[in-house]
């Protein structure tokens, strides 16, 4: 059915498909996308972020118990392009001003997405994108630690220059890393990453920064609470480690830090977290989170489950499949933050149905 469709009969189909989906689409012409499924159309005067009185009458718009139907949002109003130069889909929030679902909170100014973004925009300033590049512009980000790419620069600015070797060393080390590509990977083979002391100090210092950063504003008892929820996958916190690096605080950290050391963010926070909003506060508790840091070995952090005998980040980010069926898979692969497959399509020219 989708191989008769041409780009108008697909914007038309859109709006009969309940199935929440992002849907690309291409031909030698045109590209579109289309965020097709049924969303609720909330009550005025109520949020996601906050409770709902059940009495019906901050239930959605139309909402029929009976049939628990509603009055859907109409397709118009999803997220939705035509013949934009580039598409880039890894479960990102859509478009700006469309609400993230209620259990999600890993969006922000940082995002996974941007790792294949970047490098496709750069491609294209070289003029037309050949396949090979597409293809390398999505393979690279598979291995990339987010945090190193995206957050460690602004967490350097924050930092300054500290006077204790040690530190300076560990900042050195991490800028070594970044350098060449904030990749958690074993191209040689030899069983150990190439920047595998740095992979490990970013996962040793990650959990000491965020709370070095958000603890004392948030109070303990707060704090220790949304560690809780972070070790149940509600709230990641990203650390030590969190192989698909979708949910994460990376945006809070680097929106935080900017408000503070710039460039000032838009869209600010309502209070600079960091050191109570005193430069001078912030500097001094990152830099005792990276001593802290420094301290800590590796079987503290990997150390347990399937890496007890190997307390290695390469152990610690192995890909294991699950067995569910008569067909075994290999029990490991090397990480990569990708699923099932990937797709590369050339469309050469129109074809007519």
């Amino acid at each position: 059915m989708f191989m008769r469709w041409g780009y108008h009969s697909f914007d038309k189909a859109a709006k009969y498909m309940n199935f929440a989906f992002n849907w690309s689409y291409i031909d030698s012409k045109h590209t579109d996308y289309q965020l097709t499924g049924w969303y609720p159309q909330r009550a005025r005067g109520t949020s996601p972020d906050f409770p709902i009185l059940g009495t019906g009458r901050y239930d959605w718009k139309g909402y029929d118990p009976k049939t628990h139907l509603a009055a859907w949002l109409p397709q118009r109003s999803h997220p939705h392009v035509l013949d934009q130069r580039y598409l880039v889909s890894w479960n990102n929030k859509q478009a700006p001003g469309w609400a993230a679902a209620d259990d999600q909170y890993g969006y922000g100014p940082i995002y996974r997405q941007q790792l294949i973004a970047d490098r496709i925009r750069a491609d294209l300033r070289g003029g037309k994108v050949t396949l090979p590049q597409l293809v390398q512009s999505m393979e690279e980000p598979a291995t990339e630690d987010i945090r190193a790419v995206k957050v460690l620069p602004i967490i350097e600015r924050a930092i300054g220059h500290p006077h204790p070797k040690k530190l300076r060393a560990a900042l050195a080390e991490l800028n070594s890393w970044r350098r060449s590509g904030s990749h958690r990977r074993d191209l040689n083979k030899d069983g150990t990453y190439e920047h595998d002391s740095a992979v490990e100090l970013m996962d040793a210092w990650w959990p000491r920064l965020l709370a070095a950063e958000f603890r004392h504003a948030l109070g303990g008892k707060l704090y220790g609470g949304l560690r809780r929820l972070s070790a149940q996958g509600v709230v990641g916190f990203g650390a030590p480690t969190a192989p698909d690096f979708a949910q994460g605080w990376y945006g809070y950290v680097s929106k935080d830090l900017r408000d503070l050391f710039g460039p000032r963010p838009r869209g600010r926070y309502s209070r600079v977290y960091c050191g109570g909003g005193s430069r001078a506060k912030c500097r001094a508790a990152l830099r005792r989170s990276l001593a802290r840091a420094l301290r800590v070995k590796p079987q503290a952090i990997y150390g347990f489950g399937d890496c007890a005998n190997d307390p290695t980040p390469r152990c610690f980010d192995l890909n294991r499949s699950t067995i569910a069926s008569a067909i075994s898979e290999p029990a490991t692969m090397p990480f990569q933050n990708r699923p099932t497959f990937q797709q590369a399509v050339s469309v050469e020219r129109q074809v007519t149905p």
